[in-house]
């Protein structure tokens, strides 16, 4: 707040009272309004209204990530043995990443310091604006923040469920054995590549689902609005949601799979994951190419310089690099995820999930066998 200049605290003492102003509007752009203004003789508040809400949400989230996250580190090392050491580091790590997401995007909802350049620049780079337009438009770097550690903190929930000893050791008895941990087996190169393949997954699907948003910074007066909207929703939406869900609860694709046998409402939401991904991948043909969303292909052949009666759409000015992960994370991957898990669910989930000889760190504590107490009965 204080490098944001929505908090002031003078050097010294000025002569003025209490005061509590509040703006409906005012010279600024509209989503800085309403604002509150308030302050004694030693402090001055000027809080917008929308970025105070945004600012406060992401503050909760990541002080409750750092706080489960030190809680889980605490726990877990104060386990004895060698196999303690890894559920520690996994856990401590995974409850501190909606803090460390919360301190790449410092600032971004309010701040133009030299801290906040970095994160400014990727989000404005996964949405496919400029740093300059997503400065201008500043509500869209606190949402962004703010869904970023919301995901962050499903994530993060998804990891309690396996690792809930450390939380509730009197259910399983407080040891990592007896709730069925092994260290060789859980983090191994499955376990990694899955991991990957689903952190991946969740950053360009949430990346690209809320680049939706910036559809309409740079709009043209000779664009029309509606197919903005509609092509930006369907084309943006379909598979950015798709993306996040599979990566953080995979089950949910087997279970569309299992239902998707009969009932057209399955049947046309897997073509609709078709559709949107092929529109991804393939591009979108003349001259609806032109009305402000697009395909790889589109924005292939505009990078080459072709004519845009070959539906060649100019990339967005994010650099070299900023294409080629846009192109390879949100246009490929996604269009390529999204037509396959239209086609078979079941395939396309299978890379997410845990390979059947792999041990179940989800199970409850009364399935979990203890050995000493196996070899006790049967004595």
């Amino acid at each position: 707040m204080v490098v944001g200049g929505m908090l002031f605290v003078p050097p010294h003492s000025y002569d003025l009272g209490w005061f509590f102003y509040l703006y409906p509007s005012g010279p600024g752009p509209p989503w800085s309004y309403p604002t509150i203004v308030a302050g004694t003789p030693y402090i001055i508040l000027d809080l917008p209204l929308i970025s105070g809400i945004l600012m406060t949400l992401s503050s909760a989230g990541i002080g409750l990530g750092m706080a489960l996250g030190i809680l889980l580190g605490v726990r877990l090392l104060r386990r004895d043995g060698d196999r303690g050491g890894a559920p520690a580091g996994a856990g401590t790590a995974a409850g501190l990443t909606p803090a460390m997401i919360g301190l790449v995007t410092l600032g971004a909802c309010c701040s133009t310091t030299a801290a906040a350049t970095a994160g400014i620049s990727l989000v404005a780079q996964s949405g496919g604006t400029s740093p300059a337009e997503a400065l201008a438009n500043a509500w869209y770097l606190g949402v962004f923040q703010v869904a970023v550690v919301y995901v962050a903190l499903l994530a993060q929930e998804q990891l309690l469920r396996i690792y809930r000893f450390a939380v509730e050791p009197s259910r399983t008895g407080g040891s990592a054995a007896q709730v069925g941990w092994n260290a060789g087996s859980t983090v191994g190169r499955g376990s990694i590549g899955r991991g990957t393949l689903r952190l991946v997954l969740v950053a360009a699907g949430l990346t690209w689902s809320l680049s939706v948003m910036t559809l309409g910074f740079a709009t043209a007066g000779s664009r029309s609005d509606l197919p903005i909207e509609v092509g930006g929703i369907v084309q943006r939406e379909v598979p950015g949601l798709l993306a996040v869900i599979s990566g953080l609860f995979p089950e949910r694709l087997v279970a569309l799979g299992a239902r998707a046998r009969g009932g057209p409402a399955a049947v046309g939401l897997r073509s609709l994951f078709i559709a949107t991904g092929l529109s991804l991948v393939a591009g979108i043909p003349p001259p609806w190419s032109a009305t402000g969303f697009c395909g790889f292909a589109n924005e292939l052949l505009g990078f080459g310089g072709f004519p845009r009666v070959w539906g060649a759409v100019t990339p967005p000015s994010i650099g070299l690099a900023g294409l080629i992960l846009r192109w390879s994370l949100q246009f490929l991957l996604l269009g390529l995820f999204s037509v396959i898990a239209g086609i078979s669910p079941h395939f396309a989930a299978k890379p997410l999930t845990r390979a059947s000889s792999e041990p179940d760190l989800r199970r409850e504590p009364s399935t979990v066998t203890n050995p000493s107490a196996t070899a006790t009965d049967s004595g």
